[in-house]
């Protein structure tokens, strides 16, 4: 008798305890839901030349990170929706993942951006199998080239075979690293884009003109892709492969309907092929972020290119008439406006320079020729190095002209010289730029790639001479016999 009661009793307890579980379990759910997500990252720049980054998603997180003196940044966020991120630093900017209460650190050396950025912390591998693939790309779209004058077949073949590899690459680490699920799918999906890119690029750097040939035959897969995408999508923008791809999506449409219209040869540079840009971008994104960031970055384009005030006024007009960014809109109205003032038959402002002894001179006293002024940073180390061996030369065969280097880059007397004896910049002109930042705006030096010519009086020949140009020695011989 008294086991059976024991029993019952054990029974009657078990059974209350199971009834007050099923209570019990959906609050405690409840409640986990309700735990916020914190998620930090923290980061180091070495050598930063900023003193800034930025990170954003282009929907809800944009964020500017002052950096302290040794460098480093940190940021918490609350509930932050899984994904690709974005990390922004002055010329440069990289994907990174995150899902909520990652707790992420970053660091990057300015001297090669890309090939140092490294991760740890929740999600390295897969944010390190990000900036390789990356460098990768990077470096198998020039390898592609040699193949931009086969038939689009050939062509086709190779960047599909391209795809295929990186395919394989990333489900062998995703077998090794258990990447999830969340992860690989927007990581197929960066390789598939640089793919449609590769695709997209190929009439323009093709030699001839694909679109003027009859017997090029482009197979039916070769731009299947436009179908099946949905580019109304701000978040994109996270994604490196995007930015590319749309550019030469435009690019090549733009450049189809010029060539339909049985124009001889389509000029990139044109007011006509730019604003056939714009029109492209004006129906293909009804995305406001999108719309205006890639209108933006085409005006920004086209007004740095052109020597001619007439067709930067008519393509701002264009911009302007599409933009629904006032901000966006000033600042184009007023890089339109310095370019401009500074069209051929215009006089350059002079400014003050820093010579090689450290002594402040001005323009104007060391330009006493026909000069071409070559502005550079070490930012961009490969273009400086690029055209001070192109100006080398270029010296050489016409010592009529004069070649002035003026590095803008923010730096002291000793670190400036330290760069040219390092690169042997020795044998040539060279000065920095003194109040860089009143005299940036003044020049348009945003783009450190700029090269100019003016005269002796310091009136502007030409506002932005491409010195890698394959007609440039014709181009100077024109201004020598003025």
């Amino acid at each position: 008798m008294i086991e059976i009661i024991t029993l019952s009793r054990k029974r009657t307890i078990l059974s209350r305890l199971l009834v007050l579980s099923f209570i019990l379990i959906p609050f405690l759910h409840s409640c986990e839901e309700d735990v916020p997500f914190t998620t930090y990252i923290d980061g180091k720049v070495v050598n930063p030349k900023s003193e800034f980054v930025i990170i954003t998603d282009y929907l809800d997180v944009r964020d500017t990170l002052l950096l302290d003196e040794n460098g480093n940044f940190e940021i918490t966020y609350e509930n932050l929706e899984a994904g690709l991120f974005s990390i922004a630093y002055p010329g440069e900017y990289q994907s990174f993942y995150l899902t909520p209460g990652d707790s992420v650190g970053l660091r990057a050396n300015t001297k090669a951006f890309d090939e140092t950025l490294a991760f740890t912390g929740s999600h390295s591998r897969e944010n390190n199998f990000l900036i390789q693939l990356y460098i990768d790309i990077e470096k198998s779209n020039m390898r592609l080239l040699k193949f931009k004058n086969e038939s689009p077949e050939v062509f086709y073949k190779n960047v599909l075979r391209v795809k295929e590899e990186r395919l394989e690459n990333l489900d062998k680490a995703i077998a090794k690293y258990e990447f999830g699920e969340h992860f690989s799918k927007l990581a197929k999906f960066i390789i598939s884009l640089n793919s449609y890119y590769e695709l997209e690029r190929y009439p323009i750097l093709n030699d001839g003109n694909p679109y003027e040939d009859e017997n090029v035959i482009f197979p039916e897969e070769f731009f299947a892709h436009r179908s099946r995408l949905d580019l109304n999508q701000a978040k994109l923008l996270n994604n490196y492969a995007f930015r590319p791809f749309m550019n030469a999506l435009v690019s090549n449409i733009a450049f189809k309907k010029l060539s339909v219209k049985n124009i001889d040869e389509v000029d990139l540079n044109s007011y006509y092929y730019n604003k056939e840009r714009l029109d492209i971008i004006d129906s293909t994104l009804t995305n406001e972020t999108l719309k205006n960031y890639f209108a933006a970055s085409e005006i920004r384009n086209f007004i740095r290119r052109r020597k001619n005030a007439t067709d930067i006024n008519a393509l701002v007009t264009d911009f302007l008439s599409m933009s629904t960014d006032e901000k966006i809109n000033e600042e184009i109205a007023q890089l339109a406006s310095t370019y401009i003032s500074l069209d051929p038959g215009n006089p350059l402002p002079n400014f003050e320079l820093r010579d090689i002894n450290n002594e402040t001179v001005m323009l104007e006293d060391k330009v006493k020729r026909l000069s071409v002024l070559y502005y550079w940073s070490i930012q961009d180390k490969n273009y400086a190095l690029g055209v001070h061996d192109q100006v080398k030369d270029l010296q050489l065969k016409y010592p009529e002209i004069e070649f002035i280097g003026i590095n803008i880059d923010d730096m002291d007397y000793d670190a400036w010289q330290d760069v040219i004896a390092q690169y042997d910049f020795r044998d040539s002109r060279e000065f920095q730029i003194y109040g860089r930042s009143s005299i940036e705006r003044e020049l348009a030096l945003r783009n450190s790639n700029r090269s100019m010519v003016v005269d002796r009086n310091l009136i502007i020949i030409d506002p932005n001479i491409n010195l890698f140009y394959y007609r440039i020695e014709t181009t100077l011989l024109g201004y020598l016999n003025r």
